[in-house]
């Protein structure tokens, strides 16, 4: 008497498969979801990394035509930029400083004695590629928006994880 196997799925493979499918019209949705959205906002700018800037910092020259501000701890910041005057920030992460050179060198003297970071200047740019700021912090990118009557909106980084690791 010969038993005749016949293959029926299990329940358990179905459910895998289902789940992978799942995954993937989300994961395709998500990524036209944000492609779409790349298209609609127009107003952002970005940071352009610049070795100009940094040494601008690191010899503690001040741009005469920038306003200076500066997010994280006073004394021991997250970045600092400067933004011309033909713009204005709009942001309550970031507080205006006037600086001075001895200032400036104390500061950007902390910000590179941190572990594990290295700050970098950089160009803040408007949607058009123009140079509407400076930038020096150990993040090298960060949200730029160009909103109405020249309001810049530029995102504070985040503080650095100063937590030694063990």
């Amino acid at each position: 008497m010969a038993i005749e196997k016949t293959y029926l799925p299990s329940r358990k493979s179905e459910s895998a498969s289902c789940t992978r499918r799942s995954w993937l019209a989300a994961a395709l949705c998500l990524s036209l979801y944000f492609s779409l959205y790349a298209c609609t906002t127009p107003n952002n700018g970005n940071l352009q990394p610049s070795s100009e800037i940094t040494k601008k910092f690191e010899n503690n020259q001040l741009l005469s035509d920038h306003l200076y501000y500066y997010s994280g701890l006073q004394g021991v910041p997250d970045a600092i930029i400067g933004i011309h005057p033909n713009y204005s920030l709009r942001s309550r992460s970031w507080q205006r400083v006037d600086f001075t050179a001895l200032t400036l060198k104390t500061w950007v003297f902390r910000m590179t004695a941190v572990p594990l970071t290295q700050p970098q200047g950089a160009w803040i740019l408007d949607p058009d590629g123009n140079r509407i700021g400076i930038w020096f912090a150990s993040q090298r990118q960060t949200a730029v928006r160009l909103e109405q009557n020249n309001r810049v909106v530029v995102a504070a980084p985040a503080s650095p994880d100063l937590q030694r690791v063990r």
